[in-house]
């Protein structure tokens, strides 16, 4: 069974498509009424809690160590997301491989048969270090991972686009727990065109809460001189009453939370309303806004040029999000739509690694273009300048697979070797990051101006390859570049063996 799978900053779901086509969430194991997983770890000496168990092993144990919003730290060589009770350490890659480890053991109990293979769904922000790294925690879970696809594009698959008479333009506005995209597609007859996409992971439900657990915490000073933050317990109690409270909230019709939490052992009456929390959220909402106006000028593009806007992740239910969305958009209510924002990820998912890789039938549109979300290039020494500069081989929002080719020459006689460094960088304002290096040589006659060709491929999983030659003699030399060594995954992978996951 093949299979779609939302790893989420807060929740995760698994999906598969069933035989009449239609896209199904699966049920976790322990509780067949609930699909979303939290995506909450806590390694200790009964192994590896994960998902609900460990949200409700913390309301009991609030100083516990858990981990969460691992996703967003993946792909940092060196990063460590937590530290067991015998000290070791754990790669945001292996907590988020707990994860799918629970969501592939619900899903082989539910289906009585075993997975064969998953598309997984990352932010349309991630670089090629964080897909990877992505690609790596499905190895670390035995999943085999059939593809990436970007969560917008997934949503925009589930929503099954009319796409009959003539190119329409799609915007795609998916806010998650941790992350921010803004995709915009274009819809034709023969499917759906990723044609720009930027983003924010740094804007999402999480941020959210940490504005309420700012209000709480003021109002508990206040009252007791003291920040519940400093406090392991009370922050781990407090991030959950904020959540609850924003939940509540963004009902219809909810205007004040005022209700009672204990903090540290003391008792606290919190009253805030709707307004006092809106406004706090405003410069978060006006950096929704300004990633969507990056989105559109890329490809030179403003709202009135979109024909549909969706609106898909959790926090899409925020109310002052939703406005936001409105009021910047101008556009009429019927070219707006959401529909199942927390679950729409994993249904396209689901869809898409049919269409790709399985052999049911499906009434969703083939996606048929993913474009790359960062630019793409290599260290060279700019003789005006006299400096190294950031050399772009690869721009952003360029469709993929996708490879480019350029002759590069020595810079002085007698040099008989080149270093050629692979960076990747956001955008212009952001510095490059490496991916790694290495050397071409030995130059076999080597005089000033001595050409070196060299072309460089993209895939959008992550990897990324690059081939040097000779322009003379004709000799190459190839690499593949991931930014986790081969060694780092086998020993890692060693260690979550003997690791039981409850869940």
């Amino acid at each position: 069974m093949i299979v779609g799978i939302d790893l989420g900053t807060t929740f995760s779901l698994i999906s598969y498509v069933n035989s009449s086509g239609t896209p199904t969430l699966i049920p976790s194991k322990r509780d067949p009424q609930r699909f979303q997983t939290p995506s909450v770890v806590h390694i200790g000496d009964r192994g590896a809690i994960v998902g609900d168990l460990a949200e409700e092993l913390l309301q009991e144990e609030p100083a516990l160590a858990v981990s969460r919003f691992a996703k967003l730290s993946m792909g940092q060589p060196g990063k460590v997301a937590l530290t067991d009770h015998l000290g070791q350490a754990y790669t945001p890659e292996a907590i988020s491989a707990l994860v799918l480890r629970k969501l592939k053991e619900d899903a082989e109990a539910a289906l009585s048969e075993p997975i064969t293979g998953a598309v997984i769904t990352v932010p349309a922000n991630f670089n090629d270090a964080q897909r990877q790294a992505t690609v790596n925690a499905g190895r670390l879970a035995d999943i085999p991972v059939l593809g990436l696809v970007e969560e917008p594009l997934a949503a925009a698959t589930f929503f099954g686009l009319n796409t009959k008479g003539g190119e329409r333009l799609i915007f795609v506005f998916d806010i998650g727990g941790g992350t921010l995209d803004a995709t915009i597609l274009s819809a034709t007859p023969e499917g759906l065109y990723a044609i720009a996409t930027e983003g924010a992971d740094n804007i999402g439900g999480k941020n959210f809460d940490e504005l309420i657990m700012g209000i709480v915490a003021d109002q508990f000073r206040g009252q007791y001189g003291t920040d519940p933050r400093n406090d392991p317990e009370g922050a781990q109690r407090l991030r959950h009453f904020a959540t609850q409270s924003k939940i509540a909230l963004s009902a219809p019709g909810a205007n004040v939370i005022s209700k009672p939490v204990i903090l540290g052992g003391k008792s606290l009456r919190v009253t805030f309303n709707r307004a006092q929390f809106e406004a706090a959220a405003e410069p978060w909402l006006e950096a929704c806004q300004e990633v969507c106006e990056r989105a559109l000028k890329s490809q030179s593009l403003a709202w009135d040029n979109i024909d549909e806007l969706i609106l898909t992740g959790g926090s899409s239910l925020v109310p002052c999000v939703e406005r936001k969305v409105r009021e910047m958009s101008a556009l009429q209510p019927a070219r707006i739509r959401r529909e199942q924002p927390h679950a729409s990820i994993a249904y396209g998912a689901a869809l898409l690694a049919e269409q790709f890789y399985g052999a049911k039938k499906t009434a969703a549109p083939p996606l048929k273009q993913q474009v790359t979300s960062n630019e793409l290039g290599l260290r060279v020494f700019d003789p005006k300048e006299r400096k190294p500069v950031f050399h772009a081989m690869i721009e952003k929002n360029v469709p993929v697979p996708t490879t480019a080719k350029q002759t590069f020459y020595t810079q002085k006689a007698g040099q008989t070797s080149l270093s050629i460094e692979l960076l990747q960088r956001k955008d212009p304002f952001t510095p490059p990051e490496t991916l790694g290096q290495f050397t071409f040589g030995p130059i076999r006659r080597p005089e000033s101006g001595h050409p070196v060709s060299i072309e460089m491929g993209y895939d959008g999983t992550g990897r990324v390859s690059v081939t040097a030659a000779d322009g003379r003699t004709g000799e190459s030399v190839a690499r593949e570049f991931s930014k986790q060594a081969e060694a780092d995954l086998t020993a890692m992978y060693a260690l979550l063996q003997k690791v039981p996951v409850r869940a």
